[in-house]
């Protein structure tokens, strides 16, 4: 049986998207396809425009069997976490089979790269480059051209998608070392484009920007839906923090997640005196603190996630929607699997549970549906209550 393993944003769900599955499915020709979604929250510090039950019943139609959740502290972290993560959600779900986005599709030259960033060669030269001032991602790029004269690995190696898949890589030799393998070259948009451009394909950054101008993406993305503003999004998130400086002592804030080398100095530095959101990430940005790392640190604060949690994997099997061809999927896994898996939030507790209920609670107030996170305690379509 062809288990096909997808992992999934859809900030916006655009027709990038929609090809990214079909190929997938086209090529891989599976029994049963799970996808694992991030929920509210990108890897990347972002607010999700469209909430995460509307996009799981999004992916039902088009062609998705299973969608799991990758719960906020799951997906809220740096590349190997998060590709970790949800890597051990799909493995976890009998995975054999993973099909991801590139932008080189060249699997040889992308498990080069994997073997020589998880080297400890490399990880001597980046140290040594850090030390003398070098950002994360310009230590990690210094140490590459050190490492290979490779002119295609060199150009290749730190675009998005490519990133993603040597994480994918590195979780997939740990969790699943046998799991098939399928790449799905990006095409359009170049993920970082900010404008829209004359291709179908639009990049979800470009179409933030959209929304962020209030102009209609309707005809960019795969399924209409009522889009939450980034901007209106980024102002109640900036006036919740500057509450949190107001509220609570620095010595409290200092103990949350990420905030490190008394970094919380320099947030009550400018939380006052930056304008709004984007001038605060601005001001706090340093080399050692980029604005990605910065946004997971905003939301930390305001979800007072403590700083305990660090480096570790937060995972668990929670269903957010199913079809028919999931739930007959599901009565063949083994008790202990059907065990962990959950499809409500009633009944539940546990650290990862607190954490997403509060972490929906925040989401709703930031789209303005303070009632959405009663959605947690209903069972998803086509699933059954545990």
């Amino acid at each position: 049986m062809k288990i096909l393993g997808l992992v999934l944003e859809l900030n916006p769900f655009h027709h990038g998207h929609t090809f990214f599955i079909e190929q997938a499915k086209k090529q891989v020709n599976p029994d049963v396809t799970i996808a694992v979604l991030s929920g509210n929250y990108a890897m990347r510090g972002e607010v999700m425009v469209v909430d995460k039950w509307t996009r799981s019943e999004q992916l039902l139609s088009f062609g998705i069997d299973v969608v799991m959740e990758l719960p906020y502290l799951g997906a809220n972290g740096s590349r190997d976490y998060f590709c970790t993560n949800a890597i051990k959600i799909l493995t976890m779900m009998g995975m054999n089979h993973l099909a991801f986005g590139v932008e080189l599709d060249n699997l040889n030259l992308l498990q080069t790269m994997k073997n020589l960033q998880y080297s400890s060669y490399f990880d001597g030269l980046m140290q040594t480059y850090i030390k003398q001032g070098l950002s994360y991602g310009g230590a990690s790029n210094k140490a590459m051209m050190d490492c290979s004269e490779d002119s295609l690995l060199r150009t290749q190696f730190s675009l998005p998608n490519n990133t993603l898949a040597i994480g994918y890589l590195h979780a997939l030799d740990e969790l699943n070392p046998t799991c098939g393998l399928t790449l799905i070259k990006r095409i359009g948009n170049e993920y970082y484009d900010t404008t829209l451009s004359m291709t179908r394909y639009q990049s979800a950054t470009s179409l933030r920007e959209c929304l962020r101008g209030g102009i209609d993406i309707t005809s960019h993305v795969a399924v209409p839906s009522v889009f939450a503003n980034p901007e209106l999004i980024e102002e109640r998130l900036f006036q919740a923090l500057q509450y949190v400086f107001v509220t609570q002592p620095l010595e409290t804030i200092a103990t949350y997640l990420g905030m490190d080398e008394g970094i919380e100095h320099r947030f009550q530095k400018f939380i006052f005196e930056s304008n709004d959101y984007t001038s605060f990430i601005t001001n706090i940005q340093t080399k050692r603190y980029p604005i990605n790392r910065i946004r997971r640190m905003i939301l930390n604060i305001l979800l007072q996630i403590p700083k305990q949690l660090e480096k570790q994997y937060h995972t668990y099997q929670r269903i957010l929607a199913i079809n028919a061809i999931g739930k007959s999927y599901l009565k063949g896994l083994s008790k202990q699997i059907k065990k962990e898996i959950i499809t409500s939030f009633k009944n539940q507790s546990g650290l990862l549970i607190d954490i997403e209920l509060r972490a929906s609670k925040l989401y709703g107030l930031l789209v303005g549906n303070s009632t959405l996170y009663l959605k947690e305690f209903q069972v998803p379509q086509g699933g059954t209550s545990t």
